[in-house]
């Protein structure tokens, strides 16, 4: 682990303690970086604006990470974007199968917005695979906002290049 993570993991782990009073520090394992996803503008290492979010996992194979959406980042005033949003849960749900070594591209989403997310907002991201059938998988991501469910998603995924290749030149 990285410098830079090593606070992130230990803020995490604070969040993570309202949810999971018994969790330990020692528990949380970052998820290993995918080479062919280093260019994400959510978890990339490379993008120079991206957010560089670091997603761990416990036992039981739940991922999480912490956002802040900025003003940069906001729809109506003082209120996160909704696609800003769909794509922190996007990006839970896809790091939940790079956590099993699974790498596949989302099918189908649905997102139901419950509250309105404030700018500036602490965000604690969770997804996890709730399906398993290669090369389907079906997959929930969560936002919470100082412990309270914001925002809740289900989505498909499908292996990555499990359908027709197409010339797009």
């Amino acid at each position: 682990m990285n410098h830079q993570e090593q606070p992130e993991k230990a803020l995490l782990f604070e969040d993570l303690t309202l949810f999971y009073p018994s969790i330990t520090l020692d528990s949380l394992q970052a998820v290993e970086k995918q080479s062919s996803h280093q260019h994400c503008m959510l978890c990339g290492t490379q993008p120079l604006l991206g957010l560089h979010l670091h997603f761990y996992s416990g036992t039981d194979q739940l991922v999480w990470a912490r956002a802040k959406g900025t003003i940069h980042h906001q729809g109506y005033q003082g209120i996160l974007h909704g696609g800003f949003l769909s794509a922190l849960l996007d990006s839970g749900m896809c790091q939940a199968l790079f956590q099993q070594k699974i790498e596949a591209v989302t099918a189908d989403m649905s997102i139901r917005y419950l509250h309105e997310v404030p700018v500036n907002s602490e965000i604690l991201i969770k997804g996890e695979i709730t399906s398993a059938r290669p090369p389907l998988y079906k997959v929930s991501g969560e936002l919470y906002v100082q412990g309270k469910l914001m925002v809740k998603s289900s989505a498909r995924f499908m292996t990555k290049g499990f359908g027709k290749k197409i010339n797009v030149s």
